[in-house]
């Protein structure tokens, strides 16, 4: 019950995080905006969300998630139902700033309260690709619905379906989900390798690990990864539908690169045990640079499909990777807070991107220079990753 609520926690990323790409043109189309003005909206909601995964890491940590949940859940609901209301970018702002706000539990909580049900447990990889395979339904799902009701309801009228379908989710999710248990008095801690002895059922992190090279560097690997991620759900949509292709078969693309990123998940999880997170990490990173590659030549719907198989099977390695190695660097003790760190700083810079990449749309009438940039960048952070080892291996 506990996996089927995180499972349903990461499902509304795809509604949130993904579904961004597909309102992008019907708000330029209606209001006449420039690219980087409709872009600065999901950057908002980037800058909230950064704020929000920091804090609500920081309050899982501590105990009850049910109380977090609700309050985030009130937080996107609120904001889902303002950006049905708004007439200006100011207006689009607040709404999804806010809900960037209560987004970030559904990130945070789930993943940090899975590792610590299983860790220790056998299939405890599979159950953290399961869980953070949520987010690619999620993507798979909501893509294609919400281009179908912004076609027959309005974007309005969308985003106030989206803002009940989310509330139902998190509420079930919220009514079985509970921390998990202490060993009983006296019996074994799970063991983990870190070089130091555990300490009840938490094992302790590196010494100082805000002060580490191995800190600094996995934020760098997560911050590219993020960037390259939010800049591809804001403009995808409208980069294909630029070169002719419908926009139900570009959502449909956006969806199945959500879709196809499952498997992905899932096999990292299968794979963890034997080859590790961090090498995981590495080869998800290399991988995603040569499905970026791949959009230099997108030409027809097929080459299009091809990107979302390519880039989605990596994007999902990553995702999980980039999860499991936290506890696997750094231990248990901060699990939570160290997740909301990572990930915040990765969405404060990627924060940028859907912006950036619009402004440089508008510059040059292109996307070209933006995914020229962007492959040396993701090699970079393989090779960097490459360098990441398991606290077992002693100090990196």
């Amino acid at each position: 019950m506990v996996l089927a609520a995180c499972f349903g926690l990461t499902l509304t990323m795809g509604e949130t995080f993904w579904s961004f790409g597909v309102f992008f043109k019907p708000l330029q189309q209606t209001f006449g905006w420039s690219r980087a003005a409709v872009s600065s909206i999901f950057t908002a909601f980037l800058f909230g969300y950064a704020i929000s995964v920091i804090t609500t890491g920081r309050l899982v940590d501590r105990g009850n998630p049910k109380p977090v949940l609700l309050g985030s859940a009130l937080l996107i609901v609120t904001g889902l139902c303002g950006s049905s209301l708004s007439a200006a970018p100011s207006h689009f702002r607040i709404s999804l700033f806010m809900v960037g706000l209560g987004s970030g539990a559904t990130w945070s909580v789930p993943n940090t309260v899975v590792q610590r049900w299983f860790h220790g447990k056998r299939g405890a990889g599979m159950a953290l690709g399961l869980v953070t395979s949520g987010v690619g339904l999620g993507a798979l799902i909501f893509a294609p619905l919400i281009n179908f009701l912004i076609q027959h309801y309005g974007w309005r009228t969308t985003f106030l379906i989206l803002a009940i379908l989310f509330g139902a989710i998190v509420g079930l999710a919220t009514l079985v989900l509970k921390a998990a248990p202490e060993p009983a008095t006296g019996g074994p801690a799970p063991a983990i390798s870190t070089g130091s002895p555990a300490v009840g059922w938490r094992i302790p992190a590196q010494p100082r690990w805000y002060a580490s090279w191995a800190f600094a560097a996995f934020t760098f690997v997560s911050v590219v990864g993020i960037f390259t991620f939010q800049m591809l759900s804001t403009h995808l949509v409208a980069h294909a539908t630029d070169l002719g292709i419908s926009p139900s078969a570009a959502a449909a693309a956006l969806g199945l690169m959500g879709g196809f990123s499952i498997p992905g998940r899932l096999l990292a999880g299968f794979l963890s045990a034997r080859w590790g997170w961090c090498r995981l990490l590495s080869l998800a990173y290399f991988g995603t640079a040569a499905a970026m590659a791949c959009l230099w030549w997108l030409k027809d719907i097929w080459m299009l499909y091809v990107f979302a198989l390519s880039y989605g099977i990596f994007h999902g390695a990553r995702v999980s990777a980039q999860v499991g190695a936290i506890p696997e660097i750094f231990g248990l003790n901060s699990l939570g807070v160290l997740i909301g760190i990572t990930a915040a700083a990765g969405q404060m810079i990627g924060a940028l991107a859907p912006y950036s990449a619009g402004a440089l749309f508008d510059a040059t009438g292109s996307y070209s220079l933006v995914f020229i940039l962007i492959v040396p960048v993701l090699a970079l952070a393989g090779v960097v990753a490459s360098w990441l080892k398991p606290a077992a291996a002693g100090p990196a």
